[in-house]
């Protein structure tokens, strides 16, 4: 028993010495930070992070929940899916860490990369589209195109100016603004009294959808079964002949139409072409593009 008073001694020197750094450090440490955030679109799905947190931090971090990770006091991300993020804003100083959040809304999914049918629709910003002035370029036969049922002649620019003068401008960013130049070539499912060239403004009601205006579209890629295919998206978008759709011919606008890419070709001048079909169940529709810049 003699030995326990020296044993419990050390112990009490060892727990002092033990205590009294850590009270030190802590005291040294100071506040902790407090963390706070801006975040700005760029674009559609490009997002701006820019820290306001104070306390000095001398570290700071970002987390998207969709995976993506950040460093810096300013951080730059691009979200490609439509969808409600949440973001998390990480900052560290000596007195430890804080984290703030926010949710961030990205309204419509990221334009395909632009390559391939992307490229040569919109070089990569924006091209327009005509219907080539040639020959054929409107075209019409049954569904296995073994026959001609009419096609347009050599001098179509002059048999129809109104439809030769409609401008598609597709652009990168998946949209694409139809222009008629205030007027169109009208039949008489629009109402006319007769086949021809007419204001645009004889589009009245539902049809209305068939004149100037912004939609969107679609590119896909073949597959086993299909080819390359255009998908024009938006109450009245079309190509060619508005009322030639999928499986029928309509009197009145719809929703969307998907085309097939028959073929594509750039000459030595750079102009490019275009061939389109939609089958409308009886028959082919098929039309010629070509490009202006």
């Amino acid at each position: 028993m003699k030995f326990l008073a020296p044993i419990f001694a050390a112990v009490g020197l060892m727990a002092a010495v033990a205590c009294e750094p850590y009270e030190a450090k802590k005291s040294e440490l100071g506040d902790l930070p407090t963390a706070s955030f801006t975040v700005t679109m760029v674009d559609s799905n490009t997002v701006q992070l820019t820290s306001t947190a104070t306390g000095d931090p001398f570290m700071y971090n970002w987390e998207v929940s969709n995976g993506t990770l950040a460093e810096g006091a300013e951080a730059t991300i691009t979200i490609s899916r439509a969808g409600t993020y949440t973001v998390k804003h990480y900052v560290f100083n000596q007195g430890g860490m804080a984290v703030d959040s926010a949710q961030v809304v990205i309204s419509r999914d990221a334009a395909p990369p632009c390559t391939g049918l992307v490229e040569f629709m919109t070089s990569c910003t924006e091209r327009t589209w005509k219907l080539a002035p040639i020959a054929g370029s409107l075209w019409v036969g049954p569904p296995d195109a073994s026959e001609t049922w009419w096609a347009i002649g050599a001098t179509a620019a002059t048999d129809r100016p109104c439809a030769y003068n409609d401008e598609w401008v597709f652009k990168a960013d998946g949209s694409v603004v139809y222009d008629t130049k205030g007027d169109i070539w009208a039949e008489t499912y629009m109402g006319v009294a007769a086949d021809g060239c007419f204001p645009e403004s004889v589009l009245t009601g539902a049809q209305a959808a068939w004149g100037s205006g912004t939609h969107a579209f679609t590119l896909m890629p073949a597959t086993a079964t299909a080819p390359d295919q255009l998908k024009m998206e938006g109450l009245g978008a079309f190509i060619g002949i508005p009322k030639a759709a999928n499986g029928g011919q309509v009197v009145s606008p719809i929703n969307s139409i998907t085309y097939d890419i028959l073929w594509t070709d750039e000459d030595a001048n750079g102009v490019r072409s275009m061939e389109i079909e939609v089958n409308w169940g009886t028959g082919l529709w098929r039309y010629t593009l070509q490009s202006v810049n």
